[in-house]
């Protein structure tokens, strides 16, 4: 099983000898565009799932980033060019949906977004979403009208040889296993670049008007959770604000704050981290870790 991609890509090659170049170069933003769609409904299926058991409360936060990273007029525009018109409704009423119930779940918690779940019949429209994106080939093309010279204009239906009936249907096979595939490929890179780490690293938030101090708690090459060590008095940056997020051995990094709590803050890095500073905290902060537990333990000998 582990080189079934190989056999694919192998059964690939004569379907791309049958299909046209310039069909090859108007499907490419159609693959991406369904490989988008089969994320969403991921994501918003793990969402689901942490509202009805409580288990991955990541689930949240991960479906803020792709709504964020999806707005819906760009969104729109896509799946128009693509040529998906009679499943953007669909696509629409979803992702509304999913918004409120975030809404909800901020605002109110889990149980309230459960509730809020199961009387808006989500778990329904995301199977009925689920399957009609996740079928579609690769090189999704509506049917067109096509003009004739029949009164009824309907033209001469020309038969289709068993040949061609053939190619089509291994073609539609292939790179619709072919979408799913790199569906999954994505879905996996955005976890990783998404996985969280605990870390435990003194740092800092500047904003135009103060420099505040503050602690790393967790970590992503997305994102931060920081706790802000601020005076009685001293607001945190609100939500949308731009700061710049200093890390020790790493620099400054620009951000934006995502949420906000008493004395948390959850921000989003305009430009993901590369691998090798993150790598280089999570070394800093596993030194810092033992050098205190070795000070602790120091602390307690007895003389």
């Amino acid at each position: 099983m582990k080189h079934w991609p190989l056999i694919l890509v192998a059964l690939a090659a004569p379907a791309a000898v049958w299909c046209s170049a310039g069909r090859a170069e108007a499907s490419r933003p159609t693959c991406v565009l369904q490989s988008d769609l089969v994320i969403f409904q991921h994501e918003a299926r793990q969402f689901l799932e942490y509202l009805r058991t409580g288990n991955g409360p990541r689930a949240a936060r991960q479906l803020e980033h792709w709504l964020e990273d999806h707005p819906d007029v760009t969104l729109r525009m896509q799946m128009r060019r693509a040529g998906m018109d009679a499943y953007e409704p669909l696509a629409m009423r979803l992702i509304t949906q999913q918004k409120g119930l975030l809404q909800v779940y901020n605002r109110h918690g889990q149980a309230k977004a459960e509730v809020s779940a199961q009387r808006l019949g989500t778990s329904a429209l995301l199977e009925e979403f689920a399957a009609r994106i996740i079928p579609l080939p690769c090189d999704y093309a509506p049917e067109k009208e096509r003009s004739a010279d029949t009164a009824a204009g309907m033209g001469r239906i020309r038969g289709i040889s068993q040949e061609t009936a053939i190619a089509g249907s291994l073609s539609a096979l292939v790179l619709g296993g072919g979408g799913m595939f790199l569906a999954e490929r994505v879905a996996r890179r955005h976890r990783r670049r998404r996985r969280r780490y605990p870390c435990s690293l003194p740092c800092s938030l500047k904003t135009p008007s103060q420099m505040l101090r503050a602690k790393l708690v967790d970590i992503s090459r997305m994102g931060a959770k920081i706790r802000i060590w601020q005076l009685p008095g001293t607001p945190l940056p609100p939500p949308k604000k731009d700061v710049i997020a200093v890390f020790p051995g790493v620099g400054e990094i620009r951000a934006q704050v995502t949420w906000q709590s008493a004395d948390y803050v959850g921000v989003k890095f305009l430009k993901p981290m590369a691998a090798e500073e993150l790598r280089s905290l999570l070394n800093w902060s596993k030194q810092a870790e033992t050098a205190t537990e070795l000070a602790s333990k120091a602390a307690v000998k007895p003389a």
